[in-house]
């Protein structure tokens, strides 16, 4: 990479990491282009959308044990082939919360449309969550750990739209409160904080902008791609 005249980075910890190990180089952040997905027109689900990963089952996991008992009386819908993974690492907590299980479905996207509240419980992960990003895109209101929202800037944490809750006790009390409010009609939805804030960093648009703005100057100059 000493040969390179930038350096992109595509999320904050990589771009701080080769930053302090290649001084010298010029580096940029460079958010990728996010997923779009629905921002309407709502319904009453509180959704889990993941896949089969040893990372998403061990948050899965995590929010069956500690967090779900200390909200009895709230039904969540859990999307996607996790459910695979559950059965097999976590088979009394799978039974028990059995029809909370969508399973695969072919547009996992299309669950946002009639949600009213998204959970992101990531107890590990590595890089920007694209669950998080879809999320965001939805306009939706989200109850997610730090670890959901890393590779970001800490200005994320800032939002009205996101309730940080990185301990069962918080993530739980967050559940019941959240699920109380009234559902976000799809205006709402569209003009809220986590979309603007999607738009902002994660849009097609923003992303060709910014790459233009990085990448023309070198060209122009007849420098090394």
């Amino acid at each position: 990479m000493r040969g390179a005249d930038l350096l992109l980075h595509v999320n904050i910890e990589e771009h701080d990491i080769f930053s302090d190990l290649l001084p010298e180089k010029r580096h940029a952040l460079l958010y990728p282009a996010g997923p779009e997905a629905p921002s309407g027109p709502g319904g009453e689900d509180i959704v889990i959308i993941a896949s089969n990963n040893t990372a998403n089952v061990e948050s899965v996991v995590w929010f069956l044990r500690e967090v779900a008992p200390k909200a009895p009386d709230i039904d969540i819908r859990i999307v996607g082939n996790i459910d695979l993974g559950v059965r097999s690492r976590a088979p009394d907590e799978y039974r028990r919360y059995r029809d909370w299980f969508v399973g695969r479905v072919d547009d996992a996207r299309r669950v946002y449309e009639n949600a009213r509240l998204v959970l992101l419980p990531m107890v590990k992960g590595f890089g920007l969550s694209i669950k998080t990003l879809e999320a965001m895109a939805s306009g939706l209101p989200m109850i997610a750990t730090s670890a959901a929202l890393r590779g970001m800037k800490e200005d994320v944490m800032n939002l009205g739209d996101v309730t940080v809750a990185d301990d069962s006790e918080s993530f739980a009390n967050a559940l019941r409160r959240k699920a109380r409010e009234p559902r976000r009609t799809e205006a709402q939805r569209r003009t809220s904080g986590v979309r603007a804030y999607f738009d902002a960093n994660f849009s097609q648009a923003v992303y060709h902008r910014n790459l233009e703005a990085l990448v023309a100057p070198l060209l122009e100059s007849g420098d090394r791609q």
